[in-house]
């Protein structure tokens, strides 16, 4: 029952496109316990763990542990994004981060998620090579609205820089540091000179769901 456990995971999440870290936010589970399932690390997952799993698929535990076959629409291959549901995010450059929303009424690509976020939420794509786990072309969705907690990624800007970066949140005693994407460089403190534009709640790497407008 676990392999299939694992199995229905991991097809759900990849037909959703969503990362372990993203989906332990939603439904209030450690991403590690995520992580464990779905390498078959865990043989003895709780009912409180598998629940909010379920709940989040919209799906039956039975369906979730393979007792019960997956609804055919959550078929690999054959699931189908709802187009009521669909967002479209506005996708800025960097620089246009540190201002928004301010240009919020012009044109601008957008990128689509079926997770419903701020009004205010915006995209932004990886330029770069280097990035820890993030490849050239990885869409970055940000919600300016959800305050950062440990271990969050988030678009920082230190006043007087050109362009904001993206930083990983670390709590410690009080302290906020962030922590840099690119190895090489160090872990700073947190100041009044920084500033948090938001905290990146989805990623995707499919650049054919940028549409242009």
């Amino acid at each position: 029952m676990f392999d299939k456990l694992s199995k229905n995971l991991n097809l759900l999440m990849e037909e959703l496109r969503i990362s372990a870290d993203e989906l332990g936010r939603r439904t209030s589970l450690p991403a590690s316990t995520i992580k464990k399932i779905r390498n078959r690390y865990n043989p003895n997952p709780t009912l409180t763990t598998l629940l909010p799993l379920a709940k989040f698929f919209s799906i039956t535990l039975s369906q979730l542990v393979g007792q019960e076959p997956l609804p055919k629409h959550r078929i690999k291959g054959a699931y189908k994004e709802n187009i009521e549901t669909i967002c479209h995010i506005p996708v800025l450059s960097w620089e246009e981060a540190i201002a928004w929303p301010k240009t919020i009424d012009q044109d601008h690509n957008t990128v689509t998620t079926e997770f419903n976020y701020s009004k205010n939420s915006f995209a932004l794509m990886v330029e770069e090579d280097g990035w820890e786990n993030l490849s050239i072309g990885t869409a970055l969705l940000v919600d300016p609205s959800v305050k950062a907690e440990h271990r969050d990624f988030i678009i920082s800007y230190k006043e007087a820089q050109s362009i904001p970066s993206l930083k990983q949140v670390l709590y410690d005693e009080g302290q906020l540091y962030l922590k840099p994407v690119v190895t090489g460089y160090n872990i700073s403190i947190f100041t009044p000179e920084h500033r948090i534009l938001g905290v990146v709640v989805e990623y995707r790497k499919n650049l054919k769901r940028i549409i242009n407008k």
